[in-house]
């Protein structure tokens, strides 16, 4: 932690761990970690950029804490729930309820929009439509009878240089707003040393049952 330039004070642990992770990421795109830390981590917006950059946590908590109370009343709600729920996410892990259509589908174009930027790339194609309902599953019963599992999938065209195709491809991968990553087309376009990268992005959202098939762009 040490002072940033044009500053008098010393930064704060908060935002010297934001640009550590950013950091440690760019150092090891692929490499799998789990943090642990104290109490003090126990925050939103940290947790917020620890699972930005696809990273693993173990945090403390203490007696009083808004987390810890989550804590125990998930532990309460366990027993309520039905067991082919309870197995999924033995097996998955952390598991976030799907939002609802609009705001899943203005989230995912967000993403792609602030990848490319964060990659440079001015132009590219972004065409995102309903792609269907997501198969029968324990999350559908999360939904509730009053909606339905339906994936969002977002076609992406872009050129980028050979040494950024790792990069931008673990940034999809990595990105909280994108639950699924597929069709992905590589073609190295000679005359001009790049490569042109066709893929899929997938995001899951909960949808009236009448929700019809639309496309966007």
């Amino acid at each position: 932690i040490i002072k940033q330039d044009g500053e008098t004070k010393n930064d704060c642990e908060r935002n010297a761990a934001k640009r550590f992770l950013e950091n440690l990421r760019q150092d090891h795109p692929h490499l799998p970690l789990i943090v642990v830390e104290d109490g003090l981590s126990s925050n939103a917006p940290h947790i917020y950029e620890l699972r930005k950059h696809g990273l693993h946590y173990i945090l403390g908590t203490k007696e009083g804490d808004r987390l810890q109370a989550l804590l125990e009343r998930g532990a309460a709600r366990q027993e309520s729930l039905p067991e082919n729920v309870k197995q999924s996410a033995i097996a998955f892990g952390t598991v976030e309820i799907p939002e609802d259509f609009a705001k899943t589908s203005e989230s995912l174009a967000l993403a792609v929009n602030e990848t490319m930027k964060k990659h440079r790339i001015t132009v590219y194609g972004y065409d995102a439509i309903s792609a269907g309902k997501l198969a029968q599953s324990s999350m559908s019963e999360i939904a509730g009878t009053g909606g339905r599992i339906e994936r969002i999938r977002g076609d992406v065209q872009f050129e980028i240089t050979a040494d950024g195709v790792g990069s931008i491809l673990s940034d999809f991968e990595n990105c909280p707003s994108i639950d699924s990553l597929n069709s992905i087309k590589l073609h190295w376009i000679e005359n001009q040393k790049k490569v042109d990268i066709r893929l899929s992005t997938e995001a899951w959202a909960i949808a009236p049952r009448n929700l019809r098939q639309r496309g966007g762009s």
